[in-house]
């Protein structure tokens, strides 16, 4: 079956002004603001994406990218994949920003597809813990500060009488790419044409059910794979549930999504997936953001009481131990969700 991959080969000679922006090519340019441009000139000047894919790919080996995490790994392949393609390394990358600190991680850029189209990418969630944290304190907290900073970047990059744009992200990028349409100024929204939440985490209920998501639901499109994990976080709604070749965890990486022909293979939520949704919600419901914010407090604090930064380092068997061990303070319906979700999550990357 096809992938990604496989639709860049297929499609990759053939210029947007030929062949229409497909959701496929969402998921390019979501996958490609994973990669690090921080030592590349892509804020200088009007560099086109064939230039600063080669600077990075010269500065940066595949052995390295995958060591930060498979999202990256992935997003290395398709840069090298793609920089010599006639429909993408022609067009100018732009206004890249990357910005972390102990409580965030965020990073954003502009991809000027046509004359009269962006897409702006949020990159999901990379190797570092802070982005792990912010994404469970969106289970209590709204918003978050990449929420805040990915509002601000619109509101910049937006403009009232520029080209039409796209929002995309994977994972917490795509939440990221919800999010910030919804409290925009208003005039400038009126130049989002669609937003694309590629297997990223949903709203809280009292955001769920607000005039600002109700906004932007027609522009709105959440592509989840049919075993969906993280994309069952908190609610959501206008699923387009796609075919990946893997389960659980493993079908978040877009590597494995299958593509047929332009698009993605439609498919059903496996039970799996609904259950964990299911149990997520439940335990959301019965809980307030106090609960919710102890529970995120007690697992990260031994986190990073471990001098964890990473996902690597996460991975230490001493570390995993310790990580374990600090749930026992927890209820045991607490005990048990954060138990499971660090065995779908950490323990099948």
């Amino acid at each position: 079956m096809a992938n990604i991959f496989d639709y860049v080969e297929k499609y990759g000679n053939l210029r947007f002004e030929d062949k229409a922006f497909t959701e496929v090519d969402n998921l390019v340019f979501s996958q490609l603001a994973y990669l690090d441009f921080t030592h590349t000139r892509i804020n200088e000047n009007c560099h086109t994406l064939e230039e600063i894919g080669r600077e990075y790919l010269r500065r940066t080996s595949y052995k390295d990218a995958r060591r930060l995490g498979i999202a990256i790994g992935v997003a290395y392949q398709l840069m090298n994949a793609i920089v010599e393609k006639e429909r993408y390394r022609n067009l100018v990358v732009s206004d890249y920003i990357y910005d972390t600190s102990r409580n965030m991680q965020f990073s954003a850029i502009t991809f000027h597809v046509t004359r009269g189209l962006n897409y702006i990418a949020f990159e999901g969630t990379d190797q570092l813990i802070s982005g792990w944290r912010e994404d469970f304190e969106m289970a209590w907290s709204f918003p978050v500060p990449s929420h805040i900073k990915a509002t601000e970047y619109l509101n910049e990059h937006v403009s009232f009488f520029g080209p039409k744009v796209i929002v995309g992200g994977h994972s917490k990028g795509g939440n990221l790419a919800l999010v910030a349409p919804m409290f925009m100024n208003r005039l400038k929204y009126q130049r989002i044409l669609r937003i694309y939440n590629n297997d990223g985490p949903g709203l809280r209920r009292k955001e769920f059910e607000s005039k600002a998501y109700e906004r932007v639901r027609k522009k709105y499109v959440h592509i989840i794979p049919h075993c969906s994990i993280v994309g069952a976080m908190m609610r959501n709604s206008n699923y387009r549930v796609i075919q990946s070749d893997k389960e659980n965890i493993l079908g978040h990486s877009s590597a494995t999504w299958q593509v047929v022909d332009d698009h993605f293979k439609r498919a059903k939520r496996s039970e799996h997936s609904l259950e964990i949704e299911r149990r997520l919600w439940s335990w959301l419901d019965k809980h307030d953001d106090a609960d919710r914010k102890k529970l995120t407090d007690a697992v990260f604090g031994v986190i990073e009481g471990c001098d964890v930064l990473d996902t690597m380092s996460m991975m230490k068997f001493h570390n995993i131990v310790k990580i374990i061990r600090s749930a026992n303070d927890l209820d045991k319906e607490s005990k048990d969700l954060v138990l499971g979700l660090f065995r779908e999550i950490a323990l099948k990357k």
